[in-house]
């Protein structure tokens, strides 16, 4: 059975704190099992799990395990459609808006009274955005974030002994909490939130195109082109290499100067390159060959910064 597979029947939820404990004691077996030395990082709260030594390493592998509430519109992921995501975001809000707006008003009609209404406006607008981000949980969550995941695992156990001291590994907590696990493991470890490189993978699941964001600071590294020269086309696999400039990826390479997101798209006219499903009920499906990709490539990546 796979990493996806198992995490999926038995960790199917990371939400809670019993959830998460279940699942981090999972993360720290499978460490041990392949030889790393692991350990949960408290880090303000925020328990991430890591393997390896990341202040020593070359570049650190990310993602994040905790899973999103259930909500009834997706949060659509179009990377490189900045008019559309944010007409889409916009549309989130406005619709928000005319909700709260139509009970406030009703409550007016009732009462008489704007403080009333206003009261109950701010109430229900501010109720219904936590709601969004900590409301009950998202039972279908394969993709976001459970392949990253999945993925982050199966490169570990890809990795060659010689190879392992250049590469270490962290699952961040609370990233749908507004990237919180990530943030203070960046306070934690200053020289690594200015200095390594950082590829973190989100939602690698669904799609054939693979996009590479990297920030400012990444690009222009050596080590950041030994990463475009490792990830080459490949069993119908076609990655794309973007600035974060012009491109939305908001999840936790952001909290690194040398950061670099991975998330895997399909692409359609006018939309242009999309993730769908995230945050819903139909957040289903992951494409193993997706995973076996990146292990596969990543390791290549991580032999060559040995060699060099």
């Amino acid at each position: 059975m796979s990493f996806l597979q198992e995490i999926v029947k038995q960790f199917p939820i990371r939400k809670s704190r019993e959830q998460k404990d279940a699942f981090l004691k999972y993360a720290l077996l499978q460490a041990r099992r392949m030889g790393y030395p692991a350990r949960i990082s408290e880090d303000a709260r925020h328990r991430n799990f890591v393997a390896g030594d990341p202040d020593k390493a070359a570049v650190l592998f990310t993602a994040h395990y905790d899973t999103p509430a259930n909500m009834v519109l997706p949060n659509l992921i179009i990377p490189r459609n900045l008019p559309l995501y944010f007409g889409y975001q916009l549309g989130i809000v406005a619709l928000l808006f005319l909700l709260c707006a139509a009970l406030s008003f009703g409550v007016f009609t009732l009462t008489q009274s704007g403080l009333v209404a206003l009261i109950t406006f701010l109430i229900a607008y501010y109720a219904l955005l936590l709601l969004m981000i900590m409301g009950p949980a998202n039972k279908n969550n394969v993709n976001d974030n459970t392949s990253g995941v999945a993925a982050v695992l199966r490169l570990m156990e890809s990795l060659p002994q010689e190879a392992r001291d250049r590469a270490a590994f962290v699952l961040f907590d609370d990233e749908e909490k507004g990237r919180q696990g990530s943030k203070a493991f960046a306070v934690r470890h200053p020289e690594v939130k200015k200095g390594t490189l950082i590829f973190n993978m989100d939602c690698v699941g669904v799609g054939d195109h693979l996009l590479v964001i990297g920030k400012n600071y990444a690009r222009p590294l050596p080590d950041y082109a030994l990463l475009q020269q490792a990830l080459t086309p490949e069993d119908g696999i076609m990655p794309h290499f973007y600035p974060s400039t012009g491109t939305t990826m908001n999840s936790d390479q952001r909290a690194f100067r040398r950061g670099v997101g991975c998330v895997f798209c399909k692409r359609r006219p006018i939309v242009g390159y999309y993730t769908p499903n995230i945050h819903t009920q139909r957040d289903t499906v992951a494409d193993e060959k997706n995973i076996e990709y990146l292990a596969r490539h990543l390791t290549d990546f991580v032999k060559a910064l040995a060699e060099n």
